[in-house]
């Protein structure tokens, strides 16, 4: 309805690309950072490197993952308001 039917499959495209782009791309990495920070004890090798995690602070990765989750919700709900107030119909 907002592009020309000439330009229906090229915008389909575009859209997806961003889809792609902005979300699922950042979403696990966000994620991971987010859980990573909550470690409270890696496993350490005899070479110095930073293995697996052995204990979570629960509260902290909950905090965490409720934020991530809060400001994307909130990002998505100004764009959308922001859509539905500069949308002019044709």
């Amino acid at each position: 309805r907002y592009v020309p039917d000439k330009q229906c499959s090229f915008a389909l495209g575009v859209q997806s690309v961003f889809l792609c782009l902005l979300g699922t791309i950042p979403g696990p990495i966000l994620f991971g950072v987010a859980i990573d920070n909550s470690c409270s004890l890696w496993d350490i090798n005899e070479c110095k490197t930073k293995g697996a995690c052995w204990v979570y602070d629960n509260e902290r990765m909950a905090y965490l993952l409720m934020g991530i989750s809060a400001i994307c919700k909130i990002i998505t709900i100004v764009f959308v308001i922001m859509t539905v107030s500069l949308y002019k119909p044709p």
